[in-house]
């Protein structure tokens, strides 16, 4: 007879007071029924993307704690139900805010290892952060190498929304566009304002340029032709972060986009990966 599967852990929602104002987070509490296996902290994505992923960062934040994690979700600065506008958010606040969620999970925790989890934009800032913090390993979901490419790829949503309306005069580029932020200090896009200087902040972050403390490093890309393209690319981080002493390991795998899909979408082969990299190893 096989023995009963853990019941499904469930997210214990708060609010957080930080400086300025709260963050809201979720927590999922480990599996009471396995030996604690350390603490991970999920960095979200950017814009829409953190909306799209949220059915993916459940179920995979889910399958953390049943197999023995604490899981810490926190909308940052300015982002999802946390406080402050969209516009406000910086980088280096951002980075403030993680300071205080994984103090909050060593509390809860007794100082065991820390994972970061990031996706997207969040796992370029997830690695940043852990240049300065150490971490027992990142895991990164199809993260941006560096946050000049994110900028861009969200102003092109701009640009396909004045084709759509058939603005003559609306600007053909991104670097018009970013030439009317810097004008303009900030700039509507997909419902979002972008200000000028939180797009600073974004752009001057390239992977290339971080030194993470020594940790493995996970990343996880979807899509054979995205995967080809990063595997490249990933391939001269390893050799700019081995001297660091940062192991990085590279998984490709088959799997929608879930974060440029409208409609909720899942990737199950990205799920079941990254649970079979941190799954307890069978006794």
């Amino acid at each position: 007879m096989n023995a009963p599967l853990p019941a499904t852990p469930h997210a214990l929602p708060f609010f957080f007071n930080v400086d300025p104002g709260t963050r809201f987070c979720l927590y999922y509490p480990p599996n009471p029924g396995l030996p604690a296996r350390g603490a991970i902290l999920y960095v979200h994505p950017f814009a829409e993307e953190m909306n799209r992923s949220r059915r993916m960062a459940a179920q995979q934040s889910r399958a953390f704690a049943a197999m023995g994690y604490a899981v810490l979700q926190m909308d940052l600065f300015g982002c999802g139900d946390s406080c402050g506008e969209f516009s406000s958010g910086r980088w280096e606040q951002w980075k403030r805010d993680l300071t205080v969620a994984a103090e909050w999970l060593a509390e809860r925790t007794s100082g065991q290892p820390l994972h970061l989890w990031g996706v997207r934009l969040g796992g370029l800032l997830a690695l940043d952060f852990a240049a300065t913090r150490k971490v027992e390993s990142i895991i990164l979901w199809q993260p941006f190498m560096n946050g000049r490419t994110c900028i861009n790829q969200f102003l092109r949503l701009r640009l396909a929304a004045g084709t759509d309306h058939g603005a003559p005069l609306a600007p053909r580029s991104t670097s018009a566009l970013r030439a009317e932020l810097v004008i303009r200090g900030r700039l509507e896009v997909a419902g979002y304002e972008l200000d000028s200087t939180m797009v600073k902040g974004i752009d001057a972050c390239d992977a290339v340029n971080i030194r993470p403390l020594p940790c493995d490093v996970h990343w996880f890309a979807s899509g054979a032709r995205a995967a080809r393209k990063l595997a490249a690319g990933t391939a001269r981080l390893a050799r700019h972060w081995t001297p660091l002493g940062v192991t990085l390991h590279f998984h490709a795998i088959d799997g929608a986009p879930f974060w440029a899909i409208n409609d909720v979408a899942e990737c199950p082969a990205l799920l079941a990966a990254t649970s079979s990299v941190f799954a307890p190893a069978p006794s």
